[in-house]
């Protein structure tokens, strides 16, 4: 064997190496891309839940939920007659998919479970996510709901790993506050949590409109963890919840994830308590729009009127002879030259096309103690529908005078379409 023949061995492992290290480059370069590539938008509409999600959780990484399947079941069986929850996250096994579809509950897999972590084991997170491809009791993967500092670049690229694992299931990621939330671009449903009721009621509109912006990058969800006590147990928690939901779904939100569920159940006897029962009403208020909701897509603009009255009915003093926009929402105010002008009512309206064709807007009762007599005046030819909750169903809405008027009861929300 000749000195040249083992120089020629040489360069070729050498170029064989450069060859690996350039399509390992080329694999991430890809990653990277994900979503943007047109037969990816394709996949990124196909896999978005056609179902306003409201997700029961104890909690992630492990597995904080009943251990025994029949413990398991009467807790699907719980939480979707009694809690009125359409979807349930976990760590995935055959025996709980199985259950979730007994009980028409949706499975968010928890990929930070032990054995398969999205990021200590990956091999074992894209075999998951291969067996799970397609499956309609899956919804979606749960992956990160944390500060993570510097961790970003981590965090987009287990989203983007998951997409090609399983491009056919959403990818839900969270962060604190918007700690980072441009790392989370990518996910399918970009998430937060604030607590804002407990922790300042001023930063609802400003985190809700940072998600906004970040989802509108790519076109994807606003997912939120909502706390489960932002009041004391009773009305007055029942409507600071609704009034979450409310605001959050005129801001875009389609997923929310209640936080946590030993604090709503008796995780030992899966019987509610008190707090528990008030997310069940929340839960039960929003249910005639599950299917509505994830039809709007993402709101194209916010408004908002001015308030005279705070979140909580407290006077909200006039500055200089003006009224106050809600903190976070200043600079939303109504535009002159929009076609639909408020004249009475607070409320902030999220702005959508209904299937990507008809006009529709969301509004949201600001105040969530008293009710608004909303009056909304038209600057184009149209048949207004309102959406009823009780019959389910889409009623015309008398147009005098170029105004509809309706009621926006305490912590409300409304769905009016302009076909």
């Amino acid at each position: 064997m000749g000195i040249g023949f083992l120089f020629r061995e040489l360069l070729l492992g050498v170029a064989l190496l450069a060859t690996l290290a350039l399509g390992s480059l080329a694999s991430l370069a890809r990653a990277g891309e994900a979503g943007d590539r047109p037969s990816d938008k394709e996949a990124q509409a196909k896999r978005r839940p056609d179902i306003y999600l409201t997700v029961f959780n104890n909690g992630y990484g492990g597995d904080p939920m009943p251990k025994e399947p029949e413990k398991f079941e009467k807790l699907l069986k719980t939480i979707a007659s009694e809690g009125n929850f359409n979807a349930v996250m976990c760590r995935h096994s055959t025996d709980r998919e199985a259950i979730c579809k007994k009980y028409n509950v949706l499975m968010v897999v928890d990929l930070l479970a032990d054995g398969h972590h999205v990021f200590k084991n990956p091999k074992e997170c894209e075999q998951l996510c291969g067996q799970l491809r397609g499956n309609p009791t899956v919804v979606a993967y749960h992956l990160w709901s944390d500060r993570f500092g510097k961790t970003g670049p981590g965090r987009t690229r287990d989203i983007n790993n998951v997409h090609q694992w399983d491009p056919t299931h959403a990818t839900y990621s969270g962060t604190y506050q918007t700690e980072g939330m441009n790392y989370l671009a990518m996910s399918d449903f970009i998430s937060y949590y604030d607590f804002s009721w407990k922790r300042g009621p001023h930063k609802n509109f400003s985190n809700l409109l940072t998600a906004w912006t970040v989802a509108k990058t790519h076109d994807n969800r606003i997912g939120r963890y909502v706390e489960t006590d932002p009041g004391r147990p009773g009305e007055g928690n029942y409507l600071r919840s609704l009034y979450l939901q409310n605001t959050s779904i005129a801001c875009g939100l389609k997923c929310c994830l209640w936080f946590i569920g030993s604090r709503i159940m008796d995780m030992n006897k899966l019987e509610f308590n008190e707090l528990g029962r008030d997310a069940a009403k929340v839960n039960a208020w929003t249910k005639p729009l599950w299917a509505e909701i994830p039809r709007l897509g993402l709101p194209a603009a916010i408004y908002s009127t001015s308030i005279t009255k705070d979140s909580n009915n407290r006077d909200v003093p006039a500055e200089a002879g003006k009224h106050k926009m809600p903190p976070g929402l200043e600079t939303h105010e109504f535009p002159k030259e929009f076609w639909l002008q408020p004249v009475s009512g607070e409320f902030v309206m999220g702005v959508f096309k209904y299937d990507g064709a008809s006009d529709a807007v969301y509004l949201a009762n600001h105040n969530a103690y008293a009710e608004q007599d909303v009056k909304l005046k038209i600057a184009k030819t149209t048949h207004p529908r309102i959406f009823n909750p009780q019959s389910g169903k889409y009623e015309e809405v008398p147009v005098i005078d170029s105004t509809i008027r309706f009621k926006l009861e305490k912590a409300g929300g409304r769905l009016v379409l302009f076909p």
